[in-house]
């Protein structure tokens, strides 16, 4: 358990490093960017399909930005999905990382599968379709390693995920916030992006607690 938390630590300082004081640190973070920016549209997607939408095209561009274009569906929920379910997604790796390690390698061929599928299926640019074929070999060559180091692999990706979304909470989702504000305009956009940020520390709180119980 304890080379799990210094992991967390490494992992944490390590992304912060290269992000803020490394030249050009944030081309070496980019992947992370990038994979954040899919579970982030993937939020959005997945709160869609939930209310009872549907989704049509997941755009991810170079610079990190993305975009889920959906139809129908609770737009409130969906557009807070993107924010809150990438937290919750990059929590999910964390605690099997650290507490399900046995599923480890089954967790990495979901999300192969779930890349593949929407490489293919929620088509929307080349870019974005081998951008997601090329992470889905990279994780399949980690599923083909031990389990603890499948385990290590979704603690790394799970820990980067989330220290990248609190890190982004008042520029990633502004657009969302924006629209979720003119929505629900009884708090100012900055008020709702320190709720966003409170229940996504609240999640990652609880996750941390329930692991290292």
């Amino acid at each position: 358990m304890q080379a799990k938390i210094l992991l967390i630590i490494l992992t944490a300082v390590l992304f912060w490093v290269f992000k803020f004081y490394v030249p050009y640190g944030v081309y070496i973070v980019l992947p992370i960017s990038l994979f954040v920016t899919f579970l982030h549209e993937l939020g959005h997607g997945i709160f869609a399909i939930l209310t009872g939408g549907e989704v049509r095209e997941v755009f991810i561009h170079a610079n990190g930005s993305g975009y889920a274009a959906t139809a129908g569906g609770i737009r409130l929920l969906i557009l807070m999905g993107g924010y809150i379910g990438s937290a919750l997604f990059g929590n999910l790796l964390l605690y099997i990382g650290i507490c399900k390690p046995k599923i480890s390698v089954i967790t990495l061929y979901v999300i192969v599968g779930i890349m593949l599928f929407t490489a293919v299926w929620w088509f929307s640019s080349i870019f974005t379709s081998i951008l997601l074929i090329l992470f889905s070999v990279l994780l399949f060559w980690m599923s083909k390693k031990s389990k603890a180091s499948a385990a290590n692999w979704l603690v790394i990706l799970g820990t980067a995920s989330i220290i990248y979304i609190l890190m982004d909470y008042n520029a990633g989702p502004s657009s969302d916030l924006a629209r979720f504000t003119e929505i629900l305009p009884f708090l100012p956009q900055a008020a709702w992006a320190i709720v966003w940020l409170i229940l996504v520390a609240a999640i990652t709180w609880t996750t941390l607690r329930k692991a290292f119980a």
